[in-house]
């Protein structure tokens, strides 16, 4: 860190109040939507709660600002950080930081170019060679248990994700809310993800030992946090796709926002009978809110299963319900029918991504209409779906692909545009892993799409 950063934490710090506790700390300066330092200032998940903590506690933090991750955690060895406030625990970090209690979980996911077949997971990646950034827990993760998969270290996820669509890597790992933000930011519709990788992330807040103290008064924070807040905060953060300019006169508005709530703080204690007054209407939102807070715990459930474009079963929910234990799906006589919309990204780059988005939620329309009630219908991702049939031979799932197809060439779609698609068909075998029923579909759908598409293979 410069001197002139550190310099100008410490005058923030002389600066505030004495009866409060001012902690300094530092952040991953690229690691959106988690966090990051735009022209000096701390955006991002852990900027909220962060906002929520100083609310709800004695603290008050001091930003030191860095241009690595590395950089920040060095300076928390050295002691001129004394809190990052959101990273997972691992033996390393536990030699210089204590952690707080888990306030943030996300699965972390693999990513290839569309081209690559599904992983599912590390044990599948073979002779393909990972990119994982450096100083991430991941590393010591697939040190540990995967020491004979090849990897190269990045500086950033952004890096990584860049050496697999430039084609320098087969794989990247890193965190699903990063890196689906970097992939729509961008528009990297060469990459998929291909699988989950590894254990999920388990965000906590790490402490120097200095100042292990005061873990006990950051948990208790954490724990007010209410449900109606995590929700608030997973929905700002999730699925960002554009990073704005930076309004300048942010500062301004903070000040003018301070002064408001002073004088609000003063007029509450003058005019006490004015606020009894209105306490019964307070009373009645808050009952309104907490109707609106189970709503949103219902939809968060739903979203957790469901495309929040299609309303179809999501990736999520075909692994869970699938790929978790193929032993049970034994001796059921399953189709495996892998679809993608050919020529896709001409719809979009023609006609703009919101006429493809409605296409999207048209075709998607299509397969529930024509699959039977217990076949199962999921997004796979973009322009890719899935559907499992039960009880069905090779010789029905023909037939539904026949019917998929005669749907689509009577069906009017925005702008009359005309929509066709590829199939690929495989029947689960005796005893075959489902995981490898999975991938032979997707091969069968490879050849459908080479071969000239608008047509179903069979694997």
């Amino acid at each position: 860190m410069s001197p002139s950063a550190f310099a100008f934490a410490e005058a923030a710090i002389s600066a505030t109040s004495k009866t409060t506790t001012m902690i300094r700390y530092c952040v991953d300066p690229d690691w959106l939507p988690y966090e990051a330092i735009i022209d000096g200032r701390h955006i991002g998940i852990s900027s909220d709660y962060l906002a929520l903590l100083t609310d709800y506690t004695d603290l008050s933090f001091v930003l030191v600002p860095t241009s690595s991750w590395r950089q920040s955690l060095a300076l928390l060895q050295q002691g001129q950080c004394e809190l990052t406030p959101i990273l997972n625990q691992t033996p390393k970090r536990d030699e210089y930081l204590s952690f707080s209690d888990v306030f943030f979980k996300s699965p972390n996911v693999l990513v290839s170019l569309k081209t690559q077949p599904f992983l599912q997971g590390f044990e599948h990646i073979g002779q393909r060679t990972l990119a994982i950034p450096k100083d991430y827990r991941l590393v010591e993760y697939v040190q540990t248990f995967y020491p004979d998969i090849k990897t190269v270290l990045t500086m950033t996820e952004r890096e990584g994700l860049a050496k697999v669509a430039n084609g320098d890597v087969d794989v990247f790992v890193g965190s699903m809310f990063s890196v689906n933000a970097y992939i729509q930011q961008h528009g990297l519709s060469s990459l998929k993800i291909a699988g989950w990788g590894g254990p999920e992330d388990e965000l906590r807040i790490g402490v120097v030992h200095a100042k292990k103290d005061i873990l006990e008064q950051i948990n208790a924070g954490l724990a007010k946090i209410t449900h109606a807040d995590h929700i608030a905060i997973y929905k700002k953060w999730h699925n960002i796709t554009v990073v704005e300019d930076i309004d300048y006169s942010l500062v301004l508005q903070i000040l003018a926002l301070l002064s408001l709530c002073i004088f609000f703080l003063l007029y509450r204690t003058i005019d006490v009978t004015k606020y009894n007054r209105h306490l019964s209407e307070h009373n009645k939102a808050l009952q309104q809110l907490q109707l609106e807070l189970e709503r949103k715990n219902n939809d968060l459930d739903f979203l957790t299963q469901h495309d929040p474009l299609t309303k179809l079963y999501n990736r999520h929910y075909f692994n869970q319900t699938f790929l978790t234990d193929a032993r049970q799906h034994d001796g059921n006589n399953i189709c495996l029918i892998m679809i993608d919309i050919d020529l896709f990204k001409a719809i979009n780059d023609r006609y703009g991504h919101a006429t493809g988005d409605r296409v999207l939620v048209q075709f998607a329309d299509i397969l529930q209409l024509s699959v039977r009630d217990d076949d199962v219908v999921a997004r796979w991702g973009g322009e890719e779906f899935v559907i499992v049939c039960q009880h069905v031979d090779i010789q029905g799932a023909k037939e539904l692909c026949q019917r998929i197809t005669q749907e689509l060439q009577g069906f009017s779609f925005d702008n009359n545009i005309k929509v066709t698609c590829s199939f690929g068909i495989a029947v689960l075998g005796e005893h075959e892993a489902i995981q490898h029923c999975f991938e032979r579909a997707d091969m069968a759908l490879l050849q459908a799409k080479k071969t000239g598409r608008n047509r179903y293979c069979c694997a």
